[in-house]
């Protein structure tokens, strides 16, 4: 699991290393969960839009309105005995028409939007700190270009992001002061409290309690269904919209395309400040602020590389089922994140987690596939010539940690040895003895495979490393095999002229040790009395005028048994002879 791991820490690392572009792609992940989670719904809302559309403008002209036509829209909604009204329009400049403009504020429970300049907070509900909040993260202001018309309270308007994804809740107001954006103002108004309590991480608005995240940014989190919009013209004509008002906190605001500046936001790609506005009042009447899980970016980093590592590990465990496990962890991750935003509500980064799972199990199933590709190619150069064809494939899936290992195993094992060849190495020329065996080997080699060869001698393993059931009736059909190459090849000219001589065989079957041996030099081997026995018989062959025998073996192909004999090195042994066809034995 060491590479997927590195994978997924390195992946946390470069989240810690460029802060900003990590942010970038959570606040884009976290978009879109909040788009497929969308805020439980909390029966009516208690906000209502009054939007300055495009019909609005069609029938009473091009914004900027006539302060006095604004003053009869927000007279008209104030004779509906709203809770509160937001005029989510900046006046920065007198004009004509202030007055009536500002008797229609003062006669309402207004709240006047602000932006960024450089006047000195106008005033606003109060903010008392308790306990000493900090307030360093705050979005800083140098100013504010403070109202022309009316004595209204205010609030903080202004949106910040290319995208907008919050509504500030409080601002630090240079040098010391703290200005509430508009929602919170409203909302304030809407509750009658003559100031805000502000204590560490919490805001208190009359008797409603709200967490505070330590940027004062309020994470716009939409229910469902929308908070509802009044047309403006509606409430111009006098149409009958005051039981839809009454009572309720009020957003005026500009919706119409080319009067108002419609910004990207969660809530759609083309959004007005009023509707943003609107709906971050909502959500904060439902007491539901969104906050970063604990921990922050290094704490993302910490899930990432865990998450990451355990991806690995379970694709190290078993490739297939692992990267499945691994694409289950992404996908769990999210389910995490998408419900700690519905019960939390609390916002865990979906992305760079689910991420690290991802690429840290496919790395993982990389690094074991190059792995495996090494390890078969290793196996492949020690085992190819020694084992049936596909056994190096059966060894590969085995476990790596059951490779090899060494223990105790029931095999067949063939021993055969080249009666004369010393006489034939002593007394032929040298190119024609070793052409001749290496044909004479490559035929044994077909017949039967190999384990090792010694000299002139070889010897096969069946059962081992790989297990075989029918151990014994393999070992029979290869000697069978052998024998018949063999008394083929020595009546071929070249091993007439060199004098090569019978091939004895002995068969063996028991339990023997299997295992890596060699020291410095470790080669794959078996010890034990099989092996043993295997050797004794061939050289018992030549006592008893035969050039195959049988041990340990009860198989109906086999001949009654020759006798028991006393084998150096083992004792008493039953021994069979190997049927073998088309020639005697000399």
């Amino acid at each position: 699991m060491k590479a997927g791991a590195l994978a997924a820490g390195l992946l946390a690392l470069a989240a810690l290393a460029a802060p900003r572009i990590a942010d970038r792609a959570r606040d884009a992940a976290t978009d879109m969960l909040i788009q497929a989670v969308p805020r439980p719904p909390d029966g009516a809302t208690p906000v209502v839009i009054v939007a300055v559309d495009a019909a609005a403008l069609a029938e009473q002209g091009a914004w900027p309105w006539p302060r006095a036509t604004l003053a009869r829209l927000v007279a008209g909604v104030a004779a509906t005995q709203p809770a509160a009204i937001a005029l989510d329009v900046a006046l920065p400049d007198p004009a004509p028409g202030d007055a009536a403009l500002a008797g229609a504020i003062a006669a309402g429970p207004v709240v006047q939007a602000v932006l960024a300049g450089a006047d000195p907070p106008p005033p606003g509900p109060g903010v008392v700190l308790i306990g000493a909040p900090n307030l360093v993260r705050l979005p800083a202001l140098p100013g504010v270009a403070a109202p022309a018309v009316g004595s209204a309270p205010t609030g903080f308007a202004g949106l910040p992001g290319a995208v907008v994804r919050a509504a500030p809740m409080l601002l630090r107001a240079e040098p010391d002061g703290v200005i509430p954006g508009l929602a919170v103002a409203a909302l304030a108004r809407a509750l009658d409290a003559p100031a805000l309590i502000l204590r560490a991480g919490q805001l208190q608005i009359g008797d409603v309690g709200l967490d505070l995240p330590e940027d004062g940014l309020l994470r716009l989190h939409p229910a469902a269904a929308a908070v509802p919009v009044i047309p403006a013209a509606a409430v111009l004509a006098g149409a009958p919209a005051a039981a839809v008002l009454r009572g309720r906190l009020v957003v005026v605001g500009v919706t119409a395309p080319g009067a108002a500046v419609l910004r990207p936001s969660v809530l759609g790609p083309f959004t007005a400040s009023a509707v943003v506005q609107g709906e971050a009042a909502a959500q904060l009447a439902a007491g539901w602020v969104p906050l970063r899980a604990p921990g922050g970016v290094a704490g993302g980093a910490l899930a990432a590389l865990l998450v990451g590592a355990l991806a690995a590990a379970l694709v190290r465990w078993r490739t297939a089922p692992g990267l499945v496990g691994a694409a289950l962890l992404a996908v769990g991750w999210v389910g995490v994140a998408m419900a700690a935003l519905r019960l939390g509500p609390v916002l865990v980064d979906p992305l760079l987690p689910a991420a690290a799972a991802l690429l840290g199990g496919a790395v993982e199933a990389a690094s074991s596939a190059l792995r495996l590709a090494r390890e078969k190619a290793r196996l492949a150069a020690r085992f190819a010539h020694r084992l049936p064809t596909g056994v190096v494939e059966q060894l590969l899936a085995m476990p790596e940690a059951e490779r090899l290992k060494p223990e105790r195993r029931r095999v067949a094992v063939v021993m055969t040895d080249l009666a004369g060849f010393s006489a034939m190495v002593r007394n032929g020329e040298p190119q024609a003895v070793v052409a001749a065996l290496n044909d004479y080997l490559a035929g044994v080699e077909q017949a039967a495979t190999l384990e090792r060869l010694i000299g002139d001698s070889v010897l096969a393993v069946f059962g081992a490393p790989v297990a075989m059931p029918d151990h014994a009736a393999r070992a029979l059909v290869a000697a069978r095999a052998v024998d018949a190459f063999a008394e083929d090849f020595r009546c071929r000219p070249a091993a007439v002229a060199l004098g090569f001589g019978e091939t004895r065989i002995g068969v063996s079957a028991g339990e023997v040790l299997v295992g890596e041996m060699g020291g410095a030099r470790l080669t794959w081997t078996v010890c034990g009395d099989a092996a043993n026995i295997a050797a004794r018989l061939q050289e018992l062959g030549k006592t008893v005028g035969l050039r195959a025998l049988v041990a340990g073996i009860d198989d109906p192909s086999l001949p009654p048994p020759l006798g028991v004999f006393a084998l150096r090195g083992v004792g008493d042994v039953v021994v069979r002879p190997l049927d073998v066809s088309g020639h005697g034995a000399t």
